[in-house]
């Protein structure tokens, strides 16, 4: 029904014959509109902004990386007491550090995690072994200067291309990480102890795509990324790899640093005549030129700077000479078309406005993936069942003419990170006597197998110990099914905004009612909480 049609059938119940206005109605709906009418009567008109508590136990879901490292594991926390990771020993570094090294065009073997911790390994050319294929430093365009590679290389992000959403992954700059206090493996925050680790933790997140900022463009690079598990590298280096095999399943992901530039670098500044005719000075209009029937941008001086192609020819002229340096062309005259046709179709671009000198930015990446490297760990608890975030109590829209508000036909609590990438119901109670599913299991029959017309855990039946059921990763209360099955068909129970609620959410420490106690009797604010959800009730 829709809302506007729902109004009106309550005020045709409340004045109006009953009997005329529910025959013009579908079985299953007849049960709603009785339930409905009977609470307004009950209880009054609820709010428009009355949400019934979901809109309080919506879990507070957080892409991107967790700074409190001093929480992680800590079991009191709503992280559910992380198991961190170690550092890496030295031993275990030499031998990734080594096959990074040594084993160039890696694939990208994805763990396809959500939660995970993201550790630095090596920082590229702090450790360069004589005759290394890679050298992890490259000549600039000036034809003097060295650009170390992970000097550059900043932001780690994680990427889902599908979705277009990138995860800063806090911390990592300049090839490197930031030292973080970390709380060992079941340690609480109060007392510690603690260890130092360059680490950072990720919660919901993504492991399909990974890529690195360079400081000297304003673009991100996620083609030069190589990420292989421990067992690869194990099968590459054999027992001098052993090392890696402890128990912690690690993934190890590596960058290759390629020299890349944005709009940033272009030449700003033009001076030019404005409708009138008037020579005006426009300083946030990139400089361009014109050559056979196309514009081109003209370099700012400083990219003479960046790493460039060291593999380009060097160019001449007819009437003089050439010099090429790396990716840089200097020319004694502007070049002829011939030469500025063939700089441009090779990716090189001019700094002054006399065309004679150019250069080429780029052509650093060489298919090692050494340049920066880190490792990736599965986020796992050490604790079996994490705290409950949210508890369900609901009715099964049975009525009567006072009705039977005990909302406890069913009781069940919810995890929402129960595991990554899971989240977890906790059947309760059941004082209801039709079959009622949640999130698709039938609470009488997981609650000790009994028949759908016993009352389990509400005092007028027998008591069973709850029940923990995995389910896939939900991130509200809502999101969780309950439907009961009633002689007039299968009812979807609700919690509409401002309508009599079906299923109402509420703190996981909440004693739900016994069988035939009265909400109101036992929580006697209840009514004035459905018409003003400003008042603490319970």
């Amino acid at each position: 029904m829709t809302g506007i049609a729902a109004v009106a059938m309550c005020a045709a119940i409340t004045s109006c014959s009953r009997d005329l206005d529910f025959e013009q109605m579908a079985p299953d709906q007849v049960d709603k509109a009785k339930y409905e009418s009977v609470f307004v009567n009950r209880f009054g008109q609820p709010a428009a902004d009355q949400d019934w508590g979901y809109a309080e136990f919506a879990r507070k879901t957080t892409r991107t990386e967790n700074a409190n490292a001093n929480e992680w594991a800590d079991p009191n926390k709503a992280y559910g007491g992380l198991t961190v990771p170690p550092p890496l020993t030295d031993e275990q570094i030499a031998v990734v550090k080594k096959y990074f090294q040594t084993h160039p065009n890696l694939g990208y073997e994805d763990p396809k995690w959500s939660n995970y911790f993201i550790q630095q390994v090596y920082k590229g050319h702090t450790d360069v072994p004589q005759g290394c294929a890679t050298p992890e430093a490259y000549l600039a365009a000036n034809g003097s200067t060295y650009i170390i590679a992970s000097d550059h290389m900043d932001h780690l992000i994680a990427v889902d291309p599908e979705k277009g959403i990138s995860d800063h992954i806090n911390n990592f700059n300049h090839g490197d990480c930031s030292e973080t206090n970390v709380c060992d493996n079941g340690g609480n925050a109060n007392d510690g102890p603690f260890h130092k680790d360059k680490i950072m933790y990720m919660m919901n997140s993504t492991t399909k795509s990974f890529g690195y900022h360079n400081s000297d463009g304003s673009l991100y690079h996620t083609e030069y990324t190589g990420l292989v598990s421990y067992k690869t590298i194990m099968a590459a280096m054999g027992a001098e790899a052993n090392c890696l095999n402890d128990g912690w399943e690690r993934s190890f992901m590596g960058f290759d640093f390629e020299q890349m530039v944005g709009n940033d670098v272009y030449a700003k500044g033009v001076s030019r005549p404005d409708a009138s005719g008037n020579w005006q000075w426009y300083p946030d209009e990139y400089k361009t030129f014109e050559f056979e029937g196309k514009t081109y941008n003209f370099l700012t001086a400083e990219t003479n700077k960046y790493a460039a192609d060291l593999t380009e020819e060097s160019y001449k002229q007819k009437n003089g000479s050439t010099s090429t340096i790396g990716g840089k062309a200097n020319f004694n005259d502007r070049p002829s078309d011939d030469i500025i046709r063939d700089l441009l179709s090779k990716g090189y671009l001019p700094y002054s406005d006399t065309l004679k000198d150019w250069v080429k930015v780029g052509g650093t990446a060489d298919g090692y993936y050494s340049d920066w490297i880190v490792t990736l760990t599965e986020a796992k608890t050490n604790i079996v069942t994490p705290p409950a975030d949210v508890r369900i109590i609901a009715e099964d829209l049975t009525t009567n003419e006072r009705g039977d508000f005990d909302f406890n036909d069913v009781v069940f609590d919810v995890i929402y990170d129960y595991k990554p990438g899971k989240s977890a119901i906790i059947l309760q109670a059941a004082g209801g006597t039709y079959p009622l599913y949640v999130a698709g299991h039938e609470v009488h029959q997981e609650l000790g197998n009994h028949p759908t017309n016993v009352m389990i855990n509400t005092g007028a039946g027998p008591n069973e110990d709850p029940v923990l059921i995995e389910i896939d990763a939900v991130t509200h209360g809502l999101d969780i099914e309950v439907k009961v099955e009633k002689p007039s068909g299968t009812l979807i129970l609700e919690a509409n905004q401002g309508r009599a609620p079906h299923k109402i959410a509420v703190k996981p420490t909440f004693e739900w009612c016994n069988e035939r106690d009265d909400i109101e009797l036992i929580y006697k604010n209840f009514s004035e909480w459905v018409k003003d959800p400003s008042v603490s009730w319970y």
